[in-house]
């Protein structure tokens, strides 16, 4: 039976460029020799933190500032670092209705009191729903320790903070003050020209932001290579629980040398490949599923977000879905109070084009006969 593989936010593995790595991995192993033997130190290696400040001046049009710039293993350890250093048992956290599962584990680690903004599929976190939440906790004498947001194709909806709601948010932030978190791993993955606008963090005037990134999305999941970008106080802070002597120079020289000479070509190839397999999920999804479910159209990201009818018997979805080699992650995940959602999610990089249109059409037919037949009481009367 085939692996019908759309779980976890993995690129698309027919473009990890394998051999280019080998000839990076023999110019980085040349340039740092002996030096290897020393820790890398907190920051990490300055080459790689060199390389996510000109991938931020591309796209954004000015550099990050490197010597407040620190390499980790992948963004979870720059998640887990940052939220660690401002969240403590008790601290309310705003974010995304709907958002990532692994950031939603962390704060509840945290015990963190998480609170769940509403939001929307195409332009995100609603700025009033937020105000309204930020003035309620205020006449409660609370005021937040941060408001979190994956500002681009957003996890799990793929929806953009609109620029409106950016600039509102940052005054959000200024005028209750309280810190955002400003999760970015997957802005680079665009399928159409410009989708997203200018970072929080290059918006932000008054020190309120902190910035997360990283190369996994658009390399590899395993080469766990993230970062942070905080200015002081704030960057000491999170150094102050960092404990490991810093992340691989060794791993962070090879992407470095190789993202060097190869970012935008590299983006292109594996933009342009994942795009299509968000095409053929979508064209799928339509031919067999557009009577009873609705789902959104990502402009880039790595994930697509299923609504599901309310009369789907959601563990009997699972069990179809299962029966036949199909994976997802169920919409329950990423609440961020986890209460069950009839919706499911869709990662469509890592499974092969050639079998989506299969996959897929087993979903379907499995979202069909997990429908429950719903009694209608009025008749029954």
């Amino acid at each position: 039976m085939k692996d019908f593989a759309f779980t976890g936010g993995r690129p698309d593995p027919n473009t990890f460029p394998t051999e280019a790595l080998i000839e990076a991995s023999t110019k980085a192993l040349r340039n740092l020799g002996g030096q290897l033997v020393n820790y890398p130190g907190e920051s990490g290696y300055r080459g790689l933190r060199e390389l996510a400040s000109m991938r931020f001046e591309g796209r954004e049009g000015v550099p990050l500032p490197i010597d407040n710039t620190s390499i980790t293993s992948g963004s979870m350890q720059a998640l887990d670092l940052t939220l660690g250093t401002f969240i403590q048992p008790g601290d309310t956290v705003l974010t995304e209705e709907y958002t990532y599962s692994g950031t939603l584990g962390i704060m509840r680690h945290l015990q963190a009191n998480i609170v769940g903004i509403p939001m929307d599929y195409i332009d995100g976190m609603n700025m009033d729903a937020l105000e309204d939440k930020l003035k309620e906790l205020k006449r409660q004498n609370v005021t937040p320790a941060m408001i979190y947001t994956t500002s681009n194709h957003q996890n799990p909806t793929g929806a953009i903070l609109s620029l409106k709601r950016r600039h509102r948010m940052l005054e959000l932030a200024e005028e209750y003050d309280t810190l955002i978190v400003e999760d970015d791993c997957y802005g680079d993955i665009d399928f159409v020209p410009n989708p997203t606008p200018a970072s929080l963090f290059k918006l932000d005037e008054s020190n309120r932001v902190i910035f997360i990134a990283t190369f996994s999305k658009i390399l590899g999941a395993g080469v766990r290579q993230g970062y942070f970008v905080a200015k002081q106080p704030y960057y000491d802070m999170i150094h102050q629980n960092r404990w490991d002597g810093g992340t691989s120079a060794l791993a962070s020289a090879i992407v470095a040398e190789f993202f060097k000479e190869n970012l935008e070509a590299h983006l292109e190839t594996t933009n342009n490949a994942v795009g299509a397999k968000c095409k053929a999920v979508i064209d799928t999804l339509e031919e067999h599923v557009s009577d009873i479910c609705t789902w959104t159209k990502p402009r880039g990201g790595l994930f697509l977000w299923i609504d599901l009818p309310e009369s789907t018997d959601m563990k009997k979805l699972n069990a179809l879905a299962s029966a036949k080699g199909v994976g997802y992650s169920n919409g329950s995940a990423f609440h961020y109070a986890g209460e069950p959602v009839k919706a499911i999610r869709l990662a469509y990089a890592y499974c092969n084009i050639e079998d989506i249109p299969e996959g897929i059409t087993y979903l379907a037919e499995a979202i069909r006969d997990a429908q429950v037949a719903t009694v209608d009481v009025a008749a029954a009367d």
